[in-house]
């Protein structure tokens, strides 16, 4: 039996051969999940993102010195690129990095525990809502998807707003069940602490929020004064982020003011003046542009076919995988079914409404792989290959349609993935309930082995062939070209870093491990119009950051870093490849 929320009562017991099966697939499915998202965090994927080198010197330097890279102490929003970042993730890395050093491996090893919370919470509410064969589905699907998985071997704060928002729901919904005022407190809690957890949950949580008063506003009504104590909870946790917000606004919005939808739309920015001028910014241009964009989040093609196109800044999704299990498909449309039993609808549109919510902070930025766009190039050229002067252009409902952004849509990865076990509970009904049932039993086994079997082939694309292709994207080198640069460096000459790739600096700071009072006090270097806020560094201590051939041909001497697209073929160098054997970096000494 199962109330009107769709939770099962504590009183439930499962004692079925159903049951114990389901709970072995839950604890096999969770130590497969444990298991692929720990090991070898050091080569898949390879390299190292600027943002994953960001968070992990941050920490480094919140550990040794108790403030980030650019001096703020005790961030409660941490001073990144231009942006500031919520603190949560960052600090979780401080006990791994004191404890295992400043590696790539341990900067992923907290988003791989992160991860693994996100996982046992998502199985655990599937379980509350479903009981045990919901459980099962969702750990099977959880531990093997594309999106999930790849997430929690990336360090970066992403996985963490969805384990925050995950472990609130789990505990709002067992409150629901059980009424127990700690199950409520602990919600609030979460949902406080997730506003510090990912930038998009800032707008995701109130919203959603209000979805759970409206859904669920009589049991609220009927404790309203715990639901008031639980309000004010959320309250007291975000005000430091909501003052800080409103003290510095401006430097708090500043990124997001760039990546707007609206402003692009408004600016045109770095488009060609032909192109600008036909840009619009009516209210109907507005309109279509963001259902364009939301609904990108949406399409069979994003979902179960090729997933996120990436782009030339953030991450590669592999190819020719969905950001969901093509099985998923049919078990979605299943679980839409949930919408007709009075049981299940309000459980089905709460899933339905979180999935609608998480899109929309999504579908309010431009997808970074609508900046400089390439028509008809997959895999994108990475930054480090690319034609830079490529302009930009005005955003279209099929260009922002075409490349939604898999990281900013994350908090829909729990949802998807419960809304398909949804689907495998109801078919298991209808195999309990039919007369054909061997017929309906098959359906349900086959549907289990295209999920190991597309889960399995995904695993080995990722784990096997992904590395290769990925190396660009990952500025797959930059470890050896710091290593290198260090041997070359015996009388503190000038070594010049092409600027080829985002933020090169970073990378010295993290695989230099330099040291981190140094860098808050010595004289930095930014572009020019850049500044502190954008932290486009030129230059500190000895390093630059550039255009290495033009650095060559003025410098009587010094170490000069080329990325192969850029080097001078006939002067003596050490080169640093990638792992299909190719070229990346080109290490002179003059």
């Amino acid at each position: 039996m199962k109330n009107g929320s769709g939770v099962q009562p504590s009183g439930s017991r499962p004692t079925s051969f159903a049951a114990r099966l389901s709970q072995a697939i839950v604890v096999a499915s969770l130590i497969t999940g444990i298991v692929l998202r720990i090991v070898a965090l050091d080569a898949a994927p390879p390299g190292l993102h600027h943002d994953e080198a960001c968070n992990g010197y941050d920490a480094y330097s919140i550990l040794h010195t108790g403030r980030d890279h650019h001096g703020n102490f005790m961030p409660i929003a941490v001073q990144a690129f231009g942006d500031y970042r919520p603190p949560i993730f960052d600090y979780s890395l401080v006990p791994l990095i004191g404890a295992f050093g400043l590696k790539p491996a341990v900067v992923r090893l907290g988003a791989a525990l992160w991860g693994v919370v996100d996982l046992a919470a998502t199985i655990s509410l599937a379980g509350l809502m479903l009981g045990w064969p919901g459980a099962a589905a969702a750990a099977l699907l959880g531990a093997l998807s594309p999106w999930h998985l790849s997430f929690s071997r990336f360090g970066q704060e992403a996985i963490t707003g969805s384990a925050t928002v995950t472990l609130a729901m789990l505990c709002f919904m067992g409150w629901v069940s059980r009424r127990k005022t700690n199950y409520l407190m602990m919600s609030a809690i979460f949902f406080g602490l997730s506003f510090y957890s990912y930038s998009v949950v800032k707008l995701f949580t109130p919203l959603m929020i209000g979805l759970m008063a409206t859904l669920y506003w009589r049991e609220l009504r009927q404790s309203w004064r715990k639901a008031l104590i639980a309000l004010a909870v959320i309250g007291l946790l975000v005000a430091p982020e909501a003052i800080l917000t409103l003290r510095h606004h401006v430097r708090m919005q500043a990124r997001y003011n760039v990546m707007s939808l609206f402003a692009y739309m408004n600016s045109c920015p770095n488009c060609l003046p032909a192109a600008a001028a036909q840009s619009s910014d009516s209210m109907l241009a507005r309109v279509e542009n963001f259902s364009a964009n939301w609904s990108g989040y949406f399409t069979p093609s994003y979902l179960f076919l090729a997933g996120d196109r990436g782009d030339h800044w953030a991450l590669l999704h592999p190819q020719g995988f969905g950001q969901l299990l093509p099985e998923q498909a049919p078990l979605i449309a299943m679980g839409l079914l949930g919408l007709l039993s009075t049981r299940r609808r309000r459980m089905v549109l709460m899933l339905l409404g979180w999935l609608v919510i998480a899109a929309i902070p999504a579908a309010m930025t431009v997808p970074s792989g609508a900046w400089q766009p390439e028509p008809g190039v997959s895999p994108p050229t990475p930054l480090v290959f690319m034609d830079i002067s490529i302009p930009n252009v005005p955003v279209t409902p099929a260009l922002l349609m075409a490349h939604p952004e898999s990281r900013r849509d994350t908090l829909a990865m729990t949802p998807w993935t419960v809304l398909s076990a949804v689907g495998f509970v109801v078919l298991l009904e209808v195999v309990m309930s039919s007369s054909a049932l061997a017929a309906v039993f098959v359906v349900v086994v086959v549907l289990v082995a295209g999920t190991v079997f597309h889960g399995g082939r995904f695993v080995r694309a990722y784990f096997h062939d992904y590395p290769i292709v990925a190396a660009p994207y990952f500025q797959y080198g930059m470890e050896q070209v710091v290593a290198e640069t260090r041997k070359a460096d015996g009388d503190h000459q000038p070594v010049v870093i092409t600027n080829r790739m985002e933020m090169p600096y970073i990378y010295v700071l993290f695989f230099d491990k330099y040291p981190p009072a140094l860098f808050q006090h010595e004289q930095v270097v930014y572009q020019p119009g850049a500044g502190p806020l954008y932290a486009g560094v030129a230059h500190f201590d000895n390093f630059w950051f550039g255009n290495p051939l033009l650095a060559f041909l003025r410098m009587p001497r010094g170490v000069f870093v080329f990325p192969e697209s850029e080097s001078l073929e006939d002067l003596p160098s050490t080169s640093i490849k990638y792992p299909d054997g190719s070229v990346a970096y080109s290490v002179i000494v003059k």
